[in-house]
């Protein structure tokens, strides 16, 4: 889902239909890993990052994961 938003350049709306989630629920995803994303700019450790966004472990690995895949085509 965020792969379609953020490297497909993909309204979040068509996503949220394409992916049967709610606009709302695409939109939470991609605060989150804005978030979590200006945490590692700041290199932040993956435990603040926890405390301060309020994610699971396994959710921020993911995030991590497609971080670490697509560094360059992320927004800043």
């Amino acid at each position: 889902m965020l792969k379609k938003v953020f490297l497909e350049k993909k309204d979040p709306v068509q996503v949220a239909r394409d992916t049967d989630h709610s606009p709302e629920a695409v939109g939470k995803y991609c605060q989150q890993f804005n978030k979590l994303n200006r945490g590692v700019e700041n290199e932040i450790g993956k435990e603040e990052i926890r405390i301060v966004t309020g994610m699971k472990a396994p959710l921020i690995d993911e995030y991590l994961k497609i971080i670490g895949a697509h560094k360059v085509a992320l927004p800043p």
